[in-house]
């Protein structure tokens, strides 16, 4: 076997049980469908990579690197844009946060004015 089929092997086995453990956490609710689906669009091109492979081939020639190195930095680069969606999604929420705290803060010291004018 050549170092690139041993890689793609590898690679394939790892997305398969990175497939399967994405899959149970959002079975069990601990994985929101929207993260599922951005983690699943990363791992189950892995998965298929031995299929893949042939067409890869032409541009990693071109490139002068080994198909599954192509397909490594492809699959790095959505990895990467999954990393900044998620980093924007927490920024969100922690705006969400800041604001809600805010709110609440700004009610209980209204509340607490109330009960003591009365």
């Amino acid at each position: 076997m050549s170092t690139s089929s041993i890689q793609i092997t590898g690679f394939t086995l790892t997305s398969a049980f990175f497939v399967g453990f994405v899959y149970f956490l959002a079975r069990r609710s601990r994985l929101s469908f929207r993260y599922a689906l951005g983690w699943l669009l990363l791992f189950v091109p892995g998965f298929f990579s031995v299929v893949l492979l042939p067409l890869t081939a032409p541009i990693s020639n071109a490139l002068a690197i080994t198909p599954a190195a192509l397909l490594a930095v492809s699959f790095m680069t959505v990895l990467v844009a999954i990393c900044i969606q998620l980093s924007i999604s927490i920024s969100g929420l922690q705006e969400q946060i800041r604001t809600l705290s805010e709110e609440a803060a700004q009610l209980r010291h209204a509340s607490d004015a109330g009960v003591e004018g009365q």
